[in-house]
């Protein structure tokens, strides 16, 4: 007997899933409190779904009881039951951006809470099935039939999971990226704004790049952040993790990190698709 549990945050495209499973053969169910998962096994048994696959999606709409999970999910084990689970995830801007487009209500609102703070509590009650999962996928990026080939090739076992690396640089002045990953500070490294024939270009004309290639602490710095994130890639990919957001920031966004993003980019891409953008370049 196979089960598939899809879990995740409110917004990352749980329903669309399901459908997909439902699709391909799965006798499916929403919003189950995981200890009715028990009950289910006896159902698998019934003639018009013994020949069937589960698929469930649970999550925090369960209130108290979703905290039964993990032992839940150990007793199917033991009754001999093949268990998947696949953790859907995406990035705070980009759930938030979801609600305001759908208008819908946050399954933890009490009316009060801001909505990125209820995310945040979600992904706190979420932590322990998201270290359980099979399958963690970011579906910031992607639009339906993206979400629906992944999860085909997860179940079908055809699973490509090559990472994918976007580097954003940014101004500090200007606010903080909240979808990274990681975040580093090019602040300290020389400014070009200071030079009087450089304040007004960035770091990607060939000017700013030569200002910056003559000083070693940033030949230093870019080496030691490509080798972190060298060391970061090998890893998360184990994780089955497909999106890396990288964020490098300078005061305005202008130069520094414009340059510090360019190169990193130019180093990594051997290695793994990456998409390079300049969120404040242009300010």
């Amino acid at each position: 007997m196979e089960m598939v549990i899809v879990s995740g945050l409110s917004g990352a495209g749980k329903s669309t899933a399901l459908g997909v499973l439902e699709d391909m053969g799965y006798f499916c169910m929403d919003n189950i409190p995981p200890d009715l998962l028990l009950n289910m096994v006896s159902i698998m048994k019934h003639p018009s779904v013994e020949d069937k696959r589960i698929a469930a999606v649970i999550d925090v709409r369960s209130g108290e009881y979703f905290g039964d999970i993990e032992k839940v999910v150990e007793k199917l084990k033991n009754m001999g039951l093949k268990v998947k689970i696949i953790f859907l995830d995406a990035k705070d801007d980009v759930l938030i951006n979801r609600y305001s487009l759908t208008r819908r209500k946050h399954p933890l609102s009490d009316g009060k809470t801001p909505l990125k703070d209820l995310i945040r509590k979600e992904r706190e009650m979420l932590s322990k099935v998201k270290e359980m999962s099979n399958y963690v996928l970011d579906t910031s990026l992607m639009n339906s039939h993206e979400l629906r080939r992944r999860i085909v090739e997860f179940i079908e076992g055809n699973l490509n999971r090559s990472m994918k690396l976007f580097i954003e640089s940014f101004g500090f002045k200007y606010g903080i990226p909240v979808s990274s990953d990681f975040i580093f500070d090019a602040r300290f490294l020389p400014n070009p704004y200071y030079v009087e024939e450089l304040k007004d270009k960035t770091g990607v004309e060939k000017e700013v790049i030569k200002y910056f290639e003559q000083f070693e602490v940033v030949k230093e710095y870019v080496s030691r952040l490509a080798k972190v994130l060298e060391f970061v890639i090998d890893n998360y990919s184990k994780e089955a993790k497909d999106i890396l957001y990288v964020s490098v920031g300078c005061t305005g966004g202008k130069h520094r990190s414009v340059y510090i993003a360019q190169k990193l980019g130019e180093i990594l891409k051997d290695k793994l698709p990456v998409n390079v953008s300049h969120r404040d370049i242009s300010r």
